[in-house]
């Protein structure tokens, strides 16, 4: 009769075996996906921060090219309101026509700093979302080591659980004369 309780022992102690085994494959399987979706998402991010930059960019040199046209207006209108103010025979370098030139000028000068300045805040937008993507990537780069990481921990322990409930397992069989 001891002889079924050995067979019955031993498969028992080889599936604990195998179970623990099959554990320690899982658990570095997962970490091993884990971390490949980390570095994949770390990727991602470095290509939107890439992006960002490049919006930063082309929202700067839109905002120089709308600021010269808005100063090119500008020089204009001014042009206008000086040639108006010499044709009704007013003196344009004195008094209110003077003035008015003034005022022009100033507009004009207000009105093209505006352009620049959201020029500046859009790009500083991009920049800031830039780095916000390049410390996403930093973030998911770590976690990717820290799967791998984690991955051969829990694999460690799954073995070194299995070993322990194997042994015990063993231990108390033994002491029983299973293996007799």
């Amino acid at each position: 009769m001891s002889g079924g309780i050995s067979a019955v022992s031993i498969g028992s102690l080889a599936l604990g075996a195998a179970s623990a085994a099959i554990g320690a494959i899982g658990a570095i399987s997962s970490a091993q996906a884990q971390s490949a979706n980390a570095n994949y998402q770390a990727q991602v991010a470095r290509n939107n921060a890439l992006t960002a930059g490049y919006n930063a960019e082309y929202a700067t040199q839109a905002g120089q090219e709308k600021a010269q046209e808005t100063s090119l207006r500008a020089r204009e209108q001014q042009g206008a309101v000086t040639t108006a103010l010499a044709a009704n025979g007013l003196d344009v370098n004195s008094g209110s026509a003077a003035q008015d030139q003034t005022t022009q000028r100033e507009t004009g000068s207000l009105a093209t700093q505006q352009v620049v300045d959201a020029a500046a805040l859009q790009a500083y937008g991009y920049r800031t979302q830039s780095t916000s993507f390049e410390a996403q990537a930093n973030l998911d780069q770590a976690e990717a080591g820290q799967a791998e990481t984690a991955g051969l921990f829990g694999a460690a322990g799954s073995l070194l659980g299995g070993a322990s409930s194997v042994g015990l397992s063993a231990a108390k069989l033994n002491s029983i004369g299973a293996f007799d």
